[in-house]
């Protein structure tokens, strides 16, 4: 099976949707608050979306996180595919 064939075994909605909290917040603690969810389960979902792309997602300091290349390009497509499904429903 082809890596685009796994890709919906691989990456779940909701870590997705994770990320982009994360990001529009600069914060993984903010976005837990937001998402209501622990801020380990949002440290955990991020580590699963890199571990899974085998890419770094997120540059973190003590001010906050950032994305990185990767993070940012998936993140604009993320946009675009929740963008898609509320359209469609």
């Amino acid at each position: 099976m082809r890596w685009d064939e796994r890709i919906g075994r691989r990456l779940k909605l909701r870590d997705l949707h994770v990320l982009l909290a994360v990001v529009q917040r600069g914060s993984m603690a903010k976005a837990a608050a937001e998402l209501a969810m622990s801020q380990p389960a949002v440290s955990k979902a991020i580590a699963h979306m890199e571990r899974e792309l085998g890419v770094r997602l997120l540059d973190r300091s003590p001010h906050g996180v950032e994305p990185t290349d990767y993070g940012r390009a998936l993140m604009k497509r993320g946009l675009v595919i929740f963008d898609e499904l509320r359209q469609g429903v």
